[in-house]
């Protein structure tokens, strides 16, 4: 058969390569010595190979059934880059994907979370989408061998677009999703598989049917990654919240925009499950101040040390030295206990309506007080203006 295919033009010969009989073999370069031919493996290189005679003729042609040809070889590169029953789970590392997910995702900055802490940057996985190529898996070992084109002039193995991918129509769309569905479930403990799926449900704003999938296969890692990529944190708080799962929860509710009758919620259940520090801060988040300032008076100057602390790492601060900075911790305590007084005194005396109307040609401590009490002023804006008095008055 191969002396055969010696007299055939190049145009039967690009046909025999989208049929797959052409070529019969690879050929391993060996440095100073002569060449090594190997047996194509029909299920993990061969649909490689295929891929570039189709593009050859696709880019003269554009025909129709060459296109389905291509898509419905797709589906076989696909398989060959994942790990499958059927590939023997050697793809395990998703060496072809390995680019593209580290150019999608980065690790947030949460050393406090201890889920799957991977994020999707959109704009990254978009570009990615479009300008990555994949490459046949370091794990099969036919990726470095070479074989003859239509021409027979030696080439290497080719690059696949990976939009290629991601631009299927709907039966192959279909048949994709149903084969990383496969996949999470013959690889339970492969995160990487599970990040690959997502790009593919996101980018087909069908991302809901991934939460579906980590249900179904009861992956509670998953499920609550879901809502952390989604940047849904009040569910992945209400899962913590259900583990008891004190420390993280309070990190996540720290991180959400949530409405002041949802922090004394939340403050609410803190004060049930004894967590005082975390129910105490978000009293104060809640303006509750008069709950805070009951609470505040409880809590010890190292408990509240550690409530500092606590609050420094949210924001990704560095914490104090609980040890080293009593003082300066006695200080803050102080300070903030006077703030909750001031703001409880506000409330008592009702004097919103005084300072409202009152013409200020700047603000005072008072009014700054008084504004963030009664909710005209963020929490953001109210320390920055209390700073602002601070570096004044010095």
């Amino acid at each position: 058969m191969g002396q055969f295919h010696l007299f055939q033009t190049q145009k039967e010969r690009l046909r025999f390569g989208i049929k797959g009989t052409y070529p019969e073999t690879l050929i391993e370069q060996m440095k100073g010595k002569s060449d090594i031919k190997h047996s194509v493996n029909e299920s993990l290189t061969r649909p490689w190979i295929r891929h570039y005679f189709i593009m050859r003729v696709l880019r003269e042609t554009n025909n129709q059934d060459d296109i389905l040809t291509r898509d419905s070889n797709l589906l076989e590169i696909f398989k060959s880059t994942i790990p499958l029953s059927e590939n023997s789970f050697i793809e395990s590392t998703l060496s072809s994907w390995r680019m593209f997910l580290d150019s999608a995702f980065r690790e947030s900055d949460t050393p406090w979370y201890s889920g799957i802490r991977k994020t999707l940057v959109h704009d990254r996985l978009y570009s990615a989408i479009e300008q990555l190529e994949l490459e046949m898996p370091t794990s099969n070992p036919q990726h470095l061998f070479g074989f003859l084109d239509h021409k027979r002039e030696l080439r290497k193995m080719p690059r696949v677009p990976v939009k290629l991918f991601f631009s299927l129509p709907g039966n192959e769309k279909e048949k994709i999703l149903e084969i990383l569905r496969q996949a999470i479930n013959n690889n339970p403990h492969n995160i990487d598989i599970a990040l690959l799926s997502y790009c593919f449900f996101k980018a087909w704003d069908r991302s809901s049917e991934f939460l579906e999938l980590a249900r179904t296969e009861n992956r509670n890692d998953l499920e609550e990654w879901y809502f952390w990529v989604e940047n849904d944190l009040q569910s992945v708080g209400v899962l913590k919240r259900d583990a008891r799962d004190y420390p993280t929860s309070f990190f996540i509710y720290d991180r959400a925009l949530l409405l002041a009758a949802e922090y004394k919620e939340l403050a609410d259940w803190f004060l049930k499950e004894s967590e005082f520090k975390a129910a105490y801060h978000f009293y104060y988040k809640a303006k509750e101040f008069e709950t805070a300032l009951e609470l505040l008076q409880n809590i010890s100057v190292k408990e509240f040390g550690e409530l500092i602390n606590q609050r420094r790492i949210s924001k990704g601060e560095k914490p104090f030295d609980l040890f080293g900075d009593t003082s300066r911790l006695a200080l803050l305590y102080q300070e903030e206990m006077e703030t909750l007084r001031g703001f409880a005194r506000i409330r008592a005396q009702e004097s919103y309506k005084q300072v409202a109307i009152k013409a200020r040609q700047h603000f005072d401590r008072e009014t700054i007080e008084t504004k963030y009490a009664f909710g005209e002023l963020s929490e953001e804006e109210y320390h920055r203006l209390i700073k602002q008095l601070v570096e004044r008055k010095q």
